[in-house]
């Protein structure tokens, strides 16, 4: 029975239009169940490509925009390093330029020291003991290192960047009040230098044979008691005779009393004068260093032979060459 359904066959009419012939198409069941199942299955095939379709774009699609999500995440921690890359960059090189001002300032220190040592030479093996000592002491902590190691967070390098800025500051300015220290102090020393400069504390001539001292004695022409004004020093003709001290040369002149002679102006009041001179290699108004030479000795003027006539005048008053000498080379004085 249901065999005999399946063979039974069904006619279709197809009617075209007014001119057209009627068709009449004859399909079993069989054949028309057969052509319904192809259609079905060939839509549930086309449905499910479809589907596998659209899930794979879908899941194409999540990708790119995860993908999109991770390239700007990326791009903001790069951009975020850079910007942490260059400020670190712009501390560098802050610090880089305070260390250089440092370097400038230890520069201009250490020419200020040398013009110190210059100054105080005997301040400089102190300065050289100071330093051995101290480079003991490093070399007696140099040893090995260790320990565990910890990463440094960037806000950790941020701020030892702050804190050497800082010591760097502090310590340029510390730097600089030492700077005017040792600036007023190379100042007194030079003041110092200077006023040693112009005091008479060495001997004007190579000898230091003294034959007549400062004070009362016989004169040499009359031998009568009379003031002997200065003290005369032996030495052998055509030696030179130096200023005791730096001036300038207040007169060079000759008479018969005095022979040739030089008057120094120093300092204060103080001036030195060079009697009995064979000649003078001075003028007046020169300006003379200590230890140049002014004259060479002689026995011009008063004299019984070669020596320097040397006084000192203070306030225009002659007075004892003696505390303007240095007393520890002096020979003893020869007694006439």
């Amino acid at each position: 029975m249901k065999f005999t359904w399946f063979q039974s066959k069904l006619t279709f009419v197809i009617i075209p239009g007014a001119n057209g012939s009627v068709v009449r198409l004859k399909l079993s069941r069989a054949a028309l169940c057969c052509a319904a199942s192809f259609m079905l299955l060939l839509l549930g095939t086309t449905c499910i490509l479809a589907i596998r379709s659209l899930h794979s774009t879908v899941s194409v699609s999540l990708k790119s925009v995860e993908m999109k999500g991770r390239t700007a995440q990326l791009e903001q921690d790069i951009h975020r390093k850079n910007a942490a890359i260059e400020r670190l960059q712009n501390d560098i090189y802050a610090l880089s330029k305070q260390a250089s001002e440092v370097r400038s300032q230890m520069e201009r220190m250490k020419r200020l020291e040398q013009d110190l040592h210059k100054l105080a030479p005997g301040s400089v093996e102190r300065r050289k003991a100071d330093g051995q000592s101290a480079s003991t002491a490093v070399s007696a902590g140099a040893g090995g290192m260790g320990g565990e190691a910890f990463p440094v967070t960037e806000g950790q390098t941020h701020e030892l960047a702050a804190a050497t800025g800082a010591r760097y500051t502090a310590l340029h300015a510390e730097m600089k009040e030492l700077t005017s220290r040792l600036g007023q102090t190379k100042l007194r020393l030079q003041e110092k230098q200077e006023r040693r400069q112009r005091t008479p504390d060495i001997w004007p001539t190579l000898s230091k044979v003294v034959t007549s001292p400062y004070g009362y004695r016989k004169d040499p022409f009359t031998k009568k008691l009379s003031f002997h004004r200065g003290i005369d020093i032996a030495g052998k003709l055509g030696d030179p005779v130096y200023a005791v001290a730096s001036g300038i040369v207040h007169s060079v002149a000759y008479d018969k009393l005095h022979g040739h002679n030089v008057i120094i102006e120093h300092d204060k009041g103080l001036r030195t004068w060079y009697m009995h001179l064979n000649s003078t290699q001075v003028s007046q108004g020169d300006k003379v260093d200590k230890g140049q030479a002014i004259g060479q000795l002689g026995t011009t003027g008063r004299s019984t032979g070669p020596h320097l006539h040397y006084e000192v005048l203070l306030s225009g008053k002659s007075t004892d060459p003696a505390p303007y000498m240095p007393s520890d080379n002096r020979k003893k004085e020869r007694n006439k």
